[in-house]
């Protein structure tokens, strides 16, 4: 599945989600229109509360809209069943979350070896494909130490590594830094950066951390369900 060069990879159109009924409901997201283009790196941004998870969520295919349509690669993402979401955000998705998500026994290759066991990918290219993941995140010579014999921003690396495995054409990250020093949070950030610019990869991250949010070209602040602001690096530039 390609999605056609003139059109965006991801778009909300009037995408509802509520949670509840009568008294009780609340609409976490009310009516929000998006588009994303392939390629770019936005920020999602935003107070709790505010619908940016769940936003991130739909984006994610980790749940579906209560109403509107949420739109990956030009098909009705939202109207799929719940395993063939689930094949999508496996041949389309990666994912960062703010907590690693390493499994602790296993070496750094083995971890990031896991989606291709789960693609049913043979072990000798497993191995080929995670090493040279691995270099790519900079952690060559770390392939056989596990979570325990690592830096927080190593095992951060080894996370991205194994987003990054399958060659993704989004990746989703989860507050990526919450867990780091700022300097290894800007490592992290700067190699964001770099995999977005070297291989095209579409980035959309959410963070409450304006300093971690400046390093992506758009910014996209949610408030009590609807879009607060759009920003852009070349609009901010344009406009001094």
């Amino acid at each position: 599945m390609n999605a056609a060069p003139d059109i965006p990879l991801l778009t909300f159109k009037k995408v509802w989600k509520s949670y509840g009924d009568g008294e009780a409901r609340v609409n976490a997201l009310a009516g929000v229109d998006l588009s994303i283009d392939r390629g770019e790196f936005v920020a999602i941004m935003g107070p709790s509360g505010s619908g940016k998870s769940t936003a991130m969520n739909i984006i994610g295919c980790l749940d579906t809209p209560s109403r509107g349509r949420y739109g990956f690669m030009g098909i009705d993402a939202g109207a799929l069943d719940r395993g063939r979401r689930a094949v999508l955000r496996n041949r389309y998705i990666g994912f960062v979350f703010q907590g690693y998500n390493l499994l602790p026994r296993t070496t750094a290759a083995e971890n990031v070896e896991l989606p291709l066991v789960y693609r049913g990918v043979p072990s000798s290219e497993r191995r080929e494909l995670a090493m040279e993941a691995l270099a790519q995140v900079g952690l060559q010579g770390r392939e056989n130490h596990t979570p325990a014999e690592l830096s927080g921003g190593q095992q951060q690396r080894v996370a991205i590594a194994r987003a990054i495995v399958t060659r993704p054409t989004l990746l989703v990250a989860d507050e990526p830094t919450g867990n780091l020093d700022t300097a290894r949070s800007h490592e992290i950030m700067e190699l964001l950066t770099q995999l977005n610019v070297d291989f095209g990869l579409t980035v959309v991250m959410v963070t409450h951390e304006p300093d971690i949010a400046a390093y992506a070209q758009r910014t996209i602040g949610f408030l009590d369900g609807h879009i607060a602001y759009d920003t852009s690096k070349a609009e901010t530039a344009d406009a001094v």
